[in-house]
């Protein structure tokens, strides 16, 4: 096997992260060999010299030896390595395209991501039968890429736009499901699966226009999770002859001499090697959160986020370690430029993200709360930390502070992902019965809120600030000064929306602890063309190679927007499409042009 290992693929955020690796011996990254020693100066010793941070290679750039021996070979079309939501779909549109279909997953079984149900498609035909209706794309991509600061490719979000409906449309084809007519709506049904419209219909009085961080309305949701939106579509691509392989690992991919992809050797939980021998291979493994050296290398900064991960390996370890980012190295690719995007957006607590005053652990107010949860988890950073009461760590960030008058309050607060906008009173309970049993959907009870774990509650300032161990004069100073601001109508400090200014002035007084925010998933991929080709040192597509989903660059940089819900899933699901159509022998390209 051939490989075209470059100074390209080292590079990306990595070069940073390397100045530092040298200096201060960030975990799994060692120093050049060819480093040497600097002399000692009296009795203290001169940190060693790592030489220049771009000539810095990572230990993860290693690839294997090859298989010294094979138990087996095998033969197709289209080799699918990875069976989440944009390998599923890979390996149905390659199957429809009439190419013999080998797809591996190192899961024991079919799995999605236990969390992951939204679906921000547009245009789909369960969408229109609703009355949803998107914003345009001029509107939502520019916005778009304004949140992302213009780093990621427009194209592949003007193609998102245009072809995701029809495509989670396609996607579903053979699934037994309910559609429910609104967020608040219960099943009328019993049937276990389902899909619920997001944030619908929007909230009264909600104008994006207005807004310093608008959402997109439109995305639906399934439920349970997406599992049974996957069991379809690998039900439909084994009725057209794909071939699922579970507890198999792809290792690394097989390269003919002109660079060319030509398979790729995997193995199973016992370590036999089967060599798949494939005229294209489409990488599709996930992210790459959980690979501490290259989260080392590529985005350190984001250590802080502990990734939450749902899926494990046939060997019961976590199973988003960036396989298909390694072997796409390995093979010649190298990373897109970041700064790459970790999807870490706060769910707040009780109220949710709700912009309610936040102070810090020093009891002083620190931002503008009238911010969705990605963007609170970033200014949540930029604060000391101090023991949490909830998790025994050492990351309290904040403390949300509201009053008795929230259940007339919410409602005021913008709509969208992470938000509670919807007080549900005690006689209306039965009515909400679905929505309620839900996480995160916006909707609210007395009983929900005052029951939840953590909260303090105190009948003043004074002996709230106390419960929450905040130094009680500046919380008092704190809050007055808040309380000022709201009774003028203007934050002079920072700039909160004038909607948003709730005074905290009416008894009994509530706090709810603000942790670091965990991370979903860590986006980050491969340079690709707009037929998702890898790309190598020299800017030329690799033969044979596609990669989709979480492997794929293009899509997120920055930071993962939150304007439009579920958007993760809804590129995962068309670039899947995509790349399967391509690999199967297809010549589409990705743009914003019909």
């Amino acid at each position: 096997m051939k490989q075209n290992l470059s100074r390209r693929a080292f590079l990306g955020l990595g070069a940073t992260a390397a100045a530092a690796a040298g200096a201060m011996g960030l975990a799994g990254c060692s120093q050049p060999q060819s480093a040497t020693p600097a002399p000692q100066t009296g009795t203290d010793a001169t940190p060693a010299a790592g030489g220049a941070p771009a000539d810095f290679v990572p230990n993860f750039m290693t690839a294997p030896a090859v298989p010294e021996s094979v138990a087996e070979t095998k033969d197709c079309d289209v080799l699918v390595i990875g069976l989440g939501l944009s390998g599923c779909a890979a390996a149905k549109a390659a199957a429809e395209e009439g190419a013999k279909v080998i797809a591996v997953e190192k899961s024991p079984e079919l799995a999605a991501v236990s969390m992951a149900g939204d679906f921000g498609v547009v245009g789909s035909q369960i969408q229109k039968d609703l009355g949803i209706k998107w914003a345009g794309k001029d509107v939502i991509v520019n916005q778009l890429m304004k949140d992302m600061c213009y780093r990621p490719t427009s194209d592949f979000l003007g193609y998102w736009y245009d072809h995701s409906g029809e495509d989670f449309d396609w996607f579903v084809e053979g699934a037994d499901f309910e559609v429910l007519k609104s967020t608040a709506a219960n099943q009328e049904t019993d049937k276990p699966c389902y899909i619920r419209p997001k944030c619908f219909p929007a909230l009264e009085g909600y104008d994006y226009t207005t807004e310093y961080y608008p959402y997109f309305h439109g995305t639906i949701t399934t439920n349970p999770n997406m599992q049974w939106t996957l069991e379809a579509a690998v039900a439909a691509a084994e009725a057209k002859g794909a071939e699922m392989i579970y507890s198999t690992w792809g290792e690394q991919l097989i390269t003919d001499e002109s660079g060319k992809v030509t398979g790729a050797y995997v193995h199973d939980a016992d370590g036999a090697y089967t060599q798949i021998n494939a005229n294209a291979v489409v990488l599709a493994t996930g992210d790459w959160g959980n690979n501490q050296d290259m989260r080392d290398y590529y985005i350190p900064w984001a250590n802080e986020f502990m990734s939450f991960y749902t899926t494990m390996d046939a060997a019961g370890e976590v199973g988003n370690t960036g396989d298909g980012h390694l072997m796409g190295l390995w093979a010649g690719a190298h990373m897109e430029l970041g700064p790459h995007a970790p999807m870490t957006h706060h769910m707040g607590g009780p109220l949710g993200v709700d912009g309610y005053l936040q102070l810090n652990i020093n009891g002083e107010r620190f931002m503008n709360e009238d911010i969705p949860g990605q963007n609170i988890a970033d200014q949540l950073s930029r604060v000391p930390a101090g023991p949490n009461p909830m998790s025994g760590a050492d990351d309290l960030r904040s403390w949300q502070i509201f009053d008795a008058k929230w259940p007339t309050e919410i409602a005021k607060m913008p709509d969208g992902h992470g938000y509670v906008n919807h007080f549900v009173a005690d006689d209306e309970v039965d009515a909400y019965a679905t929505v309620l049993s839900g996480f995160g959907l916006g909707y609210t009870t007395k009983a929900m809120v005052e029951g939840t774990e953590g909260l303090i509650v105190a009948d003043t300032i004074e002996d709230l600030a106390a419960q929450c161990n905040l130094p009680v004069e500046t919380v008092v100073a704190s809050v007055n000064r808040y309380n000022e601001l709201c009774a003028a109508g203007h934050d002079a400090d920072f700039g909160k929306d004038p909607r948003r200014l709730f005074p905290v002035s009416e008894p009994p007084f509530y706090a709810y602890p603000f942790g670091s925010a965990g991370m979903l998933v860590l986006m980050g991929g491969l340079e690709v063309n707009k037929k998702l080709q890898p790309l190598n040192a020299e800017g030329t597509p690799i033969e044979g190679l596609y990669a989709t989903g979480n492997v794929q660059g293009g899509r997120y940089l920055v930071e993962y927007p939150v304007t439009v819900a579920g958007i993760s899933l809804g590129t995962a699901l068309s670039f899947g499409r995509l790349a399967g159509m391509n690999a199967a022998g297809a010549d589409v390209e990705a743009t914003s042009q019909n």
